[in-house]
């Protein structure tokens, strides 16, 4: 064997043991970084199902305070308003805040303004409760 034949040689194991190193590198740390992004994940679902709970329980206490009859589905959300005598299907709720200007500039929420949309029009409230 060359001097030359050994040098490939050696060149060749050592571009091995460095592709198994990446190889391994790349099998212990995708598997992390793969589980962190899981955790934001999740946290962001958690999140949003809390803030969503939220916004059902601030329309339902709405129509409460109006005493408007109200049903809810299994997750909260208010899906039908008895309005003269007719119960109405409501397919969006929205909810605009009210905004107040200060003295110094500052804006301030002063009220919520809830629009439930209906197939027979629309049902504009105008609340000064706040959302918790």
């Amino acid at each position: 064997m060359s001097c030359s034949e050994d040098r490939e040689e050696k060149g060749y194991i050592m571009k091995v043991h460095i592709y198994l190193i990446a190889l391994i590198l790349v099998s212990v740390c995708l598997p992390a970084v793969h589980a962190q992004e899981y955790g934001k994940i999740r946290a962001l679902d958690q999140r949003a199902a809390h803030v969503i709970k939220q916004r059902n329980d601030f329309v339902t206490q709405v129509l409460t305070s109006y005493t408007i009859p109200h049903e809810r589905n299994e997750q909260g959300a208010v899906v039908r308003i008895k309005m003269d005598g007719q119960w109405l299907a409501v397919s969006t709720v929205e909810i605009v805040p009210v905004l107040r200007e200060s003295a110094d500039k500052n804006q301030q929420v002063m009220a919520h303004e809830l629009l439930f949309y209906t197939a027979n029009g629309i049902l504009d409230l105008l609340s000064e409760l706040t959302i918790h």
